[in-house]
């Protein structure tokens, strides 16, 4: 009896002891899954603003003539963006290196879904915004790298549109994003467009649509996860899987909604480049 005893002891705290491991083992899972998100999220913001700034370089050295001692400075903004795309790409080649093996899905599904994403902006600061205060800079960017990859642009914004409840940054991040793909995706000769204004029940809408290869059924339902690129991971086209899935995570926080139309809503049938379209829906109202 004794010696059975003794056994219940030493299983038990053995028990103990591996539901303890198991917990710190998860505990650091969920802590390196996060630290991942951060450095993911950080360098995906990062590479929209450096784009623009090296199409706005490139521009600036057609528009200068030879011998302006100011194209040593466009050639400097150049070469110097080519070397941050360089560190870039070196920085997701270590993070790629550095990933840990898959979590088990019962671990994952006991992880803490519900915060926003680190190193974005926080989509709780919700306030009166016009969506054409938020919309021109960014054009003034897509349009210059439209030009450089000889796309058409066209934009439809009503005058004097009702402002949305929603925070700033965050939309600038979704339209940021929803542009940058549509820029990216859409070939040579293409055209995208911007169409602002749209109304439904207590939401105005957004919609950006490209006649690029459009998305398949397929991959449709994956869309929003985030590293998922279904067939453009095929393609040589550079990309995270991260863009919409910031988009998503953003538009919830601010009680909005993002809806994806392939082929795009109004689109010439063509089946080489069906296109597609992207519609944010923002809150006029939000309940207090």
């Amino acid at each position: 009896i004794e010696r059975i005893a003794q056994t219940l002891a030493i299983a038990c705290i053995l028990d103990r002891r591996r539901a303890w491991f198991e917990h710190e083992l998860h505990a650091q899972q969920q802590a390196s899954a996060q630290q991942r998100d951060l450095l993911d999220n950080l360098l995906h913001q990062f590479r929209n603003p450096l784009t623009a700034l090296r199409t706005f370089g490139k521009l600036l050295l057609k528009r200068l003539q030879p011998g302006d001692v100011n194209r040593e400075v466009a050639n400097s903004i150049v070469r110097e963006s080519d070397r941050l795309k360089e560190l870039l790409q070196q920085f997701d080649s270590a993070i790629d290196l550095t990933a840990l093996p898959s979590t088990p899905a019962a671990k994952i599904a006991t992880m803490d879904t519900a915060k926003p994403l680190l190193l974005l902006p926080n989509a709780q600061g919700k306030e009166l915004c016009w969506v054409v205060d938020v919309l021109e800079p960014l054009l003034v960017s897509a349009l210059a790298i439209a030009t450089e990859r000889e796309l058409q642009l066209q934009t439809e914004i009503p005058p004097e549109l009702p402002p949305v409840r929603v925070n700033s940054q965050c939309l600038r991040e979704v339209l940021s994003n929803l542009l940058d793909n549509a820029l990216k995706y859409t070939p040579a000769g293409g055209q995208i467009s911007l169409q602002a204004g749209l109304e439904k029940e207590r939401l105005q809408g957004i919609a950006i649509s490209d006649n690029g290869p459009g998305i398949p059924d397929v991959d449709k339902k994956h869309l929003f996860e985030r590293h998922y690129r279904g067939v453009q991971a095929q393609t040589e086209i550079p990309g995270t899987g991260l863009g919409l899935a910031i988009a998503r995570e953003l538009l919830e926080q601010m009680q909005g909604e993002i809806q994806v139309e392939s082929p795009a809503i109004n689109a010439t049938p063509n089946l080489d480049h069906p296109g597609t379209t992207f519609i944010i829906w923002l809150p006029t109202t939000i309940d207090c």
